[in-house]
């Protein structure tokens, strides 16, 4: 008996980690092998993300249907960290803190996605007494929150810098792997994010209080979940 992903569909980074995430919980809950079929991002990651298992003739198996954020917190036998270590990790200053925009095809997934400048302009006031550099991850140069934020910083010549991807969306990996490695992430409903928010250092997260409960008042599990308290992959630091 084994449990496999035969073939990882076309989706964002984040999407991958999190199926591929919820395969490893399942065979370590079953206490059995695993299979999965190669997917653009495991090629950055420590270890053999792939499985071992060689399947003999008419060996029972459990394709793993495609599943997302909604079985995160489930079972929580096996630790993200322990799951994803990447092969290359920057050094970052300390008090480093991510702040994350999602734009481009979050209008037309859901309009409330897009968080307000509010949003991001109350979680900095919230750090900045105690934050070295912000880092502003976006792959949307047009969005109001973006703008500013990136004004706010400048006026007030607090210290920030763009992530690679801002200017480069195929350059993902290098943000990804930034945002692993911050002490804070003022942080998107983006799975791209999240998933950041689960691997590398252990950070003080916050997220939008506004999308929050509106994710909660529908029953999305995920969110429902994290907001009775999250586990110790991933949790919030503030809801604001």
């Amino acid at each position: 008996m084994f449990v496999a992903i035969s073939y990882m569909p076309t989706c964002g980074f984040g999407n991958r980690i999190l199926y591929y995430y919820n395969l490893r919980q399942m065979a370590h809950k079953l206490n059995c092998e695993f299979l999965c079929a190669p997917w653009e991002g495991y090629q950055y990651f420590q270890g053999n993300l792939l499985g071992t298992h060689r399947p003999i003739r008419n060996e029972q198996y459990k394709n793993l249907d495609f599943c997302l954020a909604e079985k995160f917190y489930d079972y929580n036998g096996l630790p993200t960290r322990d799951v994803f270590k990447l092969k290359l990790s920057p050094v970052l200053d300390e008090n480093t803190c991510a702040v994350h925009f999602r734009g481009t095809d979050f209008h037309q997934w859901n309009p409330e996605s897009i968080l307000s400048s509010d949003y991001y302009l109350r979680s900095i006031e919230e750090t900045k007494n105690f934050i070295n550099t912000y880092i502003l991850f976006t792959d949307d140069y047009t969005l109001d929150s973006f703008i500013k934020v990136e004004k706010y910083l400048k006026d007030n010549k607090i210290k920030y810098f763009l992530g690679k991807n801002t200017s480069d969306r195929m350059d993902y990996i290098s943000d990804f792997s930034i945002m692993t490695e911050c002490d804070y992430i003022i942080s998107s409903p983006s799975t791209f994010c999240i998933s950041a928010g689960f691997v590398g250092k252990n950070k003080k997260i916050i997220h939008s209080k506004d999308w929050i409960e509106k994710r909660v008042s529908v029953n999305d599990k995920f969110w429902t979940d994290l907001k009775s308290g999250g586990n110790d992959d991933y949790s919030t630091w503030r809801i604001l």
